[in-house]
């Protein structure tokens, strides 16, 4: 019997982000997603510089 989360649970929540990306990219401007890279950058950064 298999556990919650053992081996392959990531891939599956990266597949399901993935195919959320993807419908969001056919439905939402392009602008958007400049906001949401800025976005990720800042908070990466800052993340990185916790570290």
């Amino acid at each position: 019997m298999r556990r919650r989360g053992h081996k392959g649970g990531w891939c599956g929540y990266a597949a399901i982000c993935g195919g959320v990306l993807i419908m969001m990219a056919l439905i939402l401007p392009a602008w958007f997603w400049w906001v949401v890279c800025a976005i990720l950058l800042v908070c990466g950064g800052i993340w990185l510089l916790r570290c």
